[in-house]
């Protein structure tokens, strides 16, 4: 089912500053105009970069998936709102569309802008270092569903991550989000379904 997730993450996941093979044009693209926009379609990925990113801690081991919402009802709104420099400037690895429909906004090697303050079950902080953030196009209401062909990719992208990554834990950013309260999302995503993924996941709350 996932097949062509794993070979187009094969090619669009170079590190930031790694040398690009000569025959292999660069993935990543520019911010199209709003009249050019169009959705990659299912399990199809398109690597429009977003500036919102830094090299993360020396050392740091990447272990863990943060899942969000976007509480934007668009892939393209997001991918814009990614795009700006200022004004609490944010960002995410990947996005995933409701038709699942994948934009990569920052390399897996770099660090992404998603966490924002945080801390995970062990206590470990800063967990922008440690992670990798994928966001959902949802309104984050609690009531507004994640479709079927979202919920697949994301379960690809996951299973890729694990992959390339020692990959320990999946989260919520609501869990980790500090003070606890922060943040509510993904609201209402239906964790049994990453079950098979075997990791342990914490979401809900943290009232630890």
């Amino acid at each position: 089912m996932f097949g062509p997730i794993v070979c187009a993450l094969a090619a669009l996941l170079p590190g930031q500053h790694a040398r690009i093979v000569p025959d292999v044009p660069d993935p990543r693209t520019p911010m199209p105009a709003a009249k050019d926009w169009k959705d990659p379609g299912y399990l199809r990925i398109e690597w429009i970069q977003s500036p919102n990113f830094d090299a993360r801690k020396k050392g740091a081991v990447v272990d863990t998936i943060v899942l969000h919402s976007t509480a934007i009802g668009s892939l393209e709104k997001t991918t814009e709102v990614f795009q700006r420099t200022k004004e609490n400037p944010v960002s995410a690895h990947f996005t995933i569309g409701r038709d699942g429909s994948i934009i990569q906004n920052v390399s897996t090697f770099d660090r992404a802008w998603h966490a924002g303050v945080s801390k995970d079950v062990t206590g470990r902080t800063s967990l922008n270092h440690y992670s990798i953030g994928i966001e959902m196009v949802n309104m984050d209401d609690g009531h507004d569903p994640y479709p079927e062909a979202q919920i697949q990719a994301v379960c690809g992208i996951i299973a890729e991550m694990k992959r390339r990554f020692p990959i320990k834990q999946i989260v919520s950013h609501e869990y980790i989000a500090v003070p606890s309260g922060r943040k509510i999302d993904p609201a209402s995503f239906p964790w049994y379904r990453l079950k098979y993924l075997g990791l342990p996941m914490y979401f809900g709350q943290n009232k630890g």
